[in-house]
């Protein structure tokens, strides 16, 4: 048990290991560059998780009675690793559900069969807008997610599976909000479970005028349109457009924990690694917040660990300031980085637009059995 003493009451937390999802960055590295990624303004370093370290990890992860889910994310591609298909069959031996998130241009034929046939339980890809022309008789000439989408579901049909379960991932702007009805229908065509929108956070001063949620739009007609196109087929998860009074973390609630190819590892993907990003105009500098590496202890004496515990009871409970509505924030050099907030918590959260709903990522959700 961690005893607290906070304000004028004192604060137990039992020390339990009941993490329930485990996100590994197998790999930082990706086949695309991307303008609008962390990536490309980060200060990290590149690199590979080695296989005894991630074998090292599955072996900590058996450890927590009610883990539920391994999922390969992060900010890298995981099919960049050299050894992703060793990594996935060791999950799924291990008796664990199995997802990742992927831009889907390196899934081969071969690969694909092996993940159906495996099977993956869940593969989000990303998708920004439909990179299409109608045809002559008004067909749809796929790009390379959607020929990979239409791949992975014609083995599924094949094999009468369910598995793997199918999301798409979609960033909005400016530039694509238009299309949400459209990229709806034809994606429902296409066959999938999932589809995830989510907002941009800029990552540069020309980005940083690509937002939706600042009010410059009118997004509600369109919104209305995805709704009429998506009644039915799959699970939609649309994001918020504007700031709301109610703060959520998913990965908190959810208890997942993000473990860095390096063996560092993270409350979620915000603190994963340092870059720049842009809050309604405003620069901020996040920088990576580890509490362990697996290196050194067990993921279960992190997990559990004091500082760790009681940062999830301080977000789960919104006990942090509101720092992008707060009446003093172009003033306060608090909300120039992620450091530390005005009310002692290190680091702070104060301006996380992921806690906002504004900015969404797939984390899994149960519904009869299956992963959304």
């Amino acid at each position: 048990m961690h005893t607290f003493h906070f304000d004028d009451a004192i604060i137990n937390i039992p020390r339990r290991r009941d993490m329930r999802y485990l996100y590994v960055e197998i790999t930082n590295r990706c086949n695309l560059k991307c303008e609008m990624c962390f990536k490309q303004y980060w200060e990290d370093e590149e690199g590979d998780m080695p296989y005894s370290l991630f074998i090292k990890l599955m072996d900590d992860a058996s450890e927590f009675d009610d883990l539920r889910l391994v999922y390969f994310g992060g900010i890298g591609e995981p099919t960049v690793h050299p050894r992703f298909m060793d990594m996935a069959r060791e999950v799924k031996k291990r008796g664990h559900a199995l997802g990742f998130s992927t831009n889907g241009f390196l899934l081969t034929d071969k690969m694909m069969e092996q993940l159906v046939e495996m099977p993956v339980d869940l593969i989000y890809l990303s998708f920004d807008s439909l990179p299409v022309q109608p045809t002559e008789i008004g067909h749809i000439v796929p790009g390379v997610t959607l020929k990979r989408i239409k791949k992975l579901v014609e083995r599924k049909r094949r094999r009468k599976s369910e598995l793997p379960h199918i999301g798409v991932e979609v960033v909005l702007t400016k530039e694509n909000y238009r299309d949400m009805g459209n990229i709806a229908r034809v994606l429902g065509e296409y066959g999938i479970d999932a589809l995830l929108f989510s907002n941009l956070i800029p990552v540069n001063e020309r980005h940083a005028k690509l937002i939706l949620y600042d009010g410059s739009v009118d997004i509600e007609p369109y919104l209305d349109e995805l709704r009429r196109r998506a009644y039915s087929g799959f699970y939609l998860h649309i994001p918020e457009f504007r700031l709301r009074t109610e703060r959520h973390c998913d990965f908190v609630e959810k208890k997942v924990a993000v473990v860095r190819w390096d063996g560092e590892v993270s409350p979620c993907y915000r603190f994963l690694h340092t870059y720049p990003e842009f809050v309604f105009g405003r620069k901020k500098m996040v920088y990576a917040h580890s509490f362990g590496n697996i290196k050194e202890k067990s993921l279960g004496e992190i997990w559990s660990s004091e500082d760790y515990a009681w940062f999830r009871f301080i977000v789960k409970n919104a006990i942090y300031p509101s720092c992008t509505d707060c009446p003093l924030v172009e003033a306060c050099s608090y909300v120039e980085d992620t450091r530390r907030d005005c009310w002692g918590n290190e680091p702070s959260c104060g301006d996380c637009l992921w806690a906002r709903r504004i900015t969404l990522c797939p984390i899994p959700m149960e519904s009869m059995g299956k992963f959304w």
